[in-house]
C-alpha cells in the first residue's frame, strides 16, 4: 500500500513538474527572449532579450585582439586584428538567427519545439561581415611606405666630365594578392603570419645600356655644333654656335621602342630655334604682269620669287642624326613657300584675255610733289593680279605711306584743314581705281567721299561725287571680284598730260553697266573767309592757306546687269560736300576784310 501510494505521489510530482515546464516554456515570459538551449557557439543565450544578448555576441570572438601579422620584404611585421582588416560579427542577423529556435509555432506544436531546443539544445553560429575596403586601405597604406620606383641609370656631366650613375631597382606591394590572402584566413582564430608579395622593377635604363650610351654621349659632346643655312640669302643671321657645354645641359637619354636613344631634347632644341623662325622667314614675291594686247599675252614686270621657312621638326631630326653620328656641322632644314603667280603663268591659266574696264583721271595742276606721290602710289598697283573671289583692298597693296617709300609731302585733308602730309595725291589714285572697278561691274564693298569737293576729281566731265577717298587703316576702298577668272590691274601715268589710267584686264561675262549721275543739290556757299594771325609773318602780308569751295550733296547710281539683261547690283554712292570756307594767315599791320572770321592761333 504504501509502495502505490509513493509510486502515484511521484507520478504526480512528475506531472506537476510537466506541467510547471510546460507553463515556462508557453508562458508570456519567453515571448521576447531566447528559448533556453540557445547557444551562441559557447554562450547561452536563454532566457536574454536580444538588447541582453548583444553584449555577449560581440564576446564570442576576439575580433579586436590582433592575431594577423604582416611580414615586409626586410622582416618589418605589423600586427592587425580582424576588426582593423574590416572583420565584423552582424549582431542583428546573428540574433535574428538565434531568435528564431523556438518561436516559429504556436501552442502544443510551440511547446514540443521548445521542448525539442531546451533537451537538444541549439548551437548558432555568429554571422560574420567584411569590410574588404577597409583590408584593401589597411594594405595600401604599407605598399605607400614599401613602394619605391625604379631608378634608370643616367649619363651626367661634372668638373671630371661624363660619367654614368647606377640605376637602382623598385619594387610594389602586390596589394590583390595580400588582400586575397587575407580573405582566406580572417575567420580563422588562431594566430597568422602573411609575407607581403612584392614585385621589383627593374630600371629601364640598366647599368650596362647606360655605359653603351656614354660613348654616343661622348661623340655629342666632343666639340662644338654648328648650324648653318646651306643656301644663305643676303641679310641672312648666322652661323650659330652651340659649345659643349650648352648641349651638355640638352642632353636626353630614354628607352624608346625597347632601344636606347641618346641625343639632344627635342624641347630644348625647338626653344633654341624657334627664335630664328622670324629672322628666316621670306615671303614670297608673286609675279606682276602687263598684258599684251596684240598677242593677247602676259609679260612679267616681276618676277616672282619662292619665299622661305624655317621647319623646326625636320631640323632637329636632323640635327640629332648628324651629332649621333659624329658630325657637327649641320644645315638647317628649310621648306619653300610657292608664290601665288610665278612669272611663267600665262593668260590662258589665269582667265586674263581681254580689256574690261578704264578708270581715269586728271590732275592738271598739281604740285610736282604730289604728281611724284601719285607716280609711286600708282605703281603699287601696276601688274597685280586679283584671284576669283578676293576682296581688294586698295590700303592693303599700297602699304605705308612714309618718306621712306620715296614719298614727298604735299597736301592732305585733315580733320577741317587741308595740310601740309607725306603722300598728299594717294587719294587721286584711289579715286581712279574706284573708277575702273565702277566701269567693271564688281561690287563695290566700301567707297568714301571726300570731305570738300576736290577740283581735279572733276576734271575730264567727271561731276562732283565721283571720287574716294582712302586713310589707313580705318578708310579703304574694296571691291570684290566675284567672277570665274582673275583680274588683272595695269596702270599708266601719263605726266605730259596729267592722266592716270587703271585697266582692268580679265574675261567678259556680258556683263553691262549703266552710269546714272552723278546729280546734285544746291550748292551751299562757302561762308565768310577764315583769317589767321601769324605774328612771324613779314609786316602787312597775307598767305592764302585754302580756296573756298562750295557744298552740295551727289548722287551717283549705278545698275550692273548680267549677259541676260538681269539686274546684279543696283548702287548708290551719296558724297555729303560741306562747305569749305577760304582760309588765310596774315601778319602784323594787315587788316582783314571786314566779312572775315578772324581766328587766333592755339599756343
Amino acid at each position: 500500500m504504501n509502495r502505490l501510494l509513493i509510486i502515484l505521489a511521484l507520478v504526480g510530482l512528475a506531472a506537476l513538474l510537466a506541467l510547471a515546464a510546460a507553463g515556462a516554456l508557453l508562458g508570456p515570459g519567453l515571448e521576447q527572449r531566447f528559448i533556453p538551449g540557445v547557444w551562441l557557439w559557447g554562450v547561452p543565450l536563454g532566457g536574454l532579450t536580444q538588447e541582453q544578448a548583444t553584449p555577449r555576441v560581440e564576446q564570442v570572438m576576439a575580433l579586436a585582439e590582433p592575431r594577423i601579422v604582416l611580414v615586409g620584404p626586410e622582416g618589418q611585421r605589423w600586427s592587425f586584428s580582424p576588426l582593423d582588416l574590416g572583420l565584423h560579427i552582424d549582431t542583428a542577423a546573428t540574433l535574428q538567427q538565434a531568435f528564431t529556435f523556438g518561436h516559429t509555432q504556436t501552442g502544443l506544436a510551440a511547446l514540443r519545439e521548445r521542448v525539442e531546443v531546451w533537451w537538444r539544445g541549439a548551437i548558432v553560429p555568429p554571422i560574420l561581415a567584411w569590410d574588404r575596403a577597409r583590408a584593401e586601405a589597411q594594405v595600401q597604406a604599407l605598399a605607400t611606405q614599401l613602394d619605391r620606383p625604379a631608378v634608370d641609370a643616367r649619363i651626367t656631366l661634372d668638373a671630371n666630365g661624363l660619367r654614368v650613375e647606377p640605376g637602382n631597382p623598385g619594387r610594389q606591394v602586390d596589394t590583390a594578392a595580400a588582400v586575397a590572402a587575407l580573405e582566406a584566413v580572417l575567420r580563422t582564430p588562431t594566430p597568422v603570419e602573411l609575407s607581403l608579395s612584392v614585385t621589383h622593377l627593374p630600371p629601364q635604363i640598366s647599368d650596362e645600356e647606360a655605359a653603351r650610351a656614354l660613348s654616343v654621349a661622348q661623340t655629342i659632346l666632343a666639340e662644338p655644333l654648328t648650324l648653318v643655312l646651306a643656301s644663305p640669302l643676303e641679310g641672312d643671321p648666322g652661323p650659330w654656335t652651340l659649345t659643349p657645354e650648352v648641349m651638355a645641359g640638352m642632353l636626353a637619354v630614354r628607352a624608346q621602342d625597347s632601344q636606347f636613344w641618346v641625343g639632344l631634347d627635342e624641347g630644348q632644341l625647338m626653344q633654341y630655334l624657334e627664335p630664328l623662325l622670324l629672322a628666316l622667314h621670306r615671303d614670297p614675291q608673286d609675279a606682276r604682269f602687263h598684258f599684251n594686247a596684240a598677242t593677247g599675252e602676259l609679260t612679267p614686270i616681276q618676277p616672282s620669287r619662292v619665299g622661305r621657312d624655317l621647319d623646326i621638326a625636320a631640323s632637329i631630326t636632323k640635327i640629332n642624326e648628324m651629332v649621333v653620328a659624329g658630325e657637327h656641322f649641320v644645315p638647317l632644314v628649310v621648306s619653300e613657300v610657292p608664290p601665288h603667280y610665278a612669272d611663267t603663268m600665262t593668260g590662258e591659266e589665269l582667265g586674263i584675255r581681254e580689256q574690261l574696264a578704264v578708270g581715269e583721271s586728271y590732275f592738271t595742276g598739281s604740285s610736282s610733289a604730289r604728281d611724284h606721290n601719285i607716280v609711286i602710289g600708282a605703281s603699287q598697283f601696276d601688274g597685280l593680279i586679283i584671284a576669283p573671289g578676293e576682296t581688294f583692298s586698295f590700303n592693303q597693296y599700297l602699304g605705308d605711306v612714309t618718306p621712306d617709300k620715296g614719298y614727298d609731302e604735299s597736301y592732305v585733308i585733315i580733320g577741317n584743314r587741308t595740310v601740309p602730309g607725306i603722300g598728299g595725291g594717294i587719294c587721286q589714285v584711289a579715286t581712279t581705281a574706284f573708277r575702273a572697278a565702277f566701269f567693271a561691274g564688281y561690287p563695290i564693298v566700301e567707297r568714301w567721299a571726300h570731305a570738300y569737293r576736290v577740283g581735279y576729281y572733276e576734271l575730264g566731265g567727271f561731276g562732283p561725287g565721283f571720287d574716294a577717298t582712302v586713310y589707313s587703316p580705318l578708310v579703304d576702298l574694296r571691291f570684290t571680284n566675284d567672277t570665274p577668272y582673275h583680274l588683272l590691274i595695269q596702270t599708266e601715268v601719263d605726266r605730259a598730260n596729267s592722266r592716270l589710267r587703271f585697266v582692268f584686264y580679265s574675261t567678259r561675262q556680258g556683263r553691262t553697266v549703266e552710269q546714272i549721275g552723278p546729280t546734285s543739290s544746291a550748292p551751299i556757299p562757302a561762308g565768310p573767309p577764315v583769317y589767321e594771325y601769324d605774328p612771324t609773318l613779314p609786316s602787312g602780308t597775307v598767305k592764302q592757306l585754302e580756296s573756298a569751295h562750295a557744298g552740295l550733296d551727289a548722287v551717283l547710281e549705278r545698275i550692273v546687269r548680267d549677259a541676260q539683261g538681269n539686274i546684279l547690283y543696283q548702287d548708290r554712292f551719296v558724297s555729303h560736300f560741306v562747305p569749305w570756307a577760304a582760309r588765310f594767315r596774315y601778319g602784323p599791320d594787315f587788316i582783314p576784310p571786314a566779312d572775315a572770321v578772324i581766328v587766333t592761333p592755339t599756343p
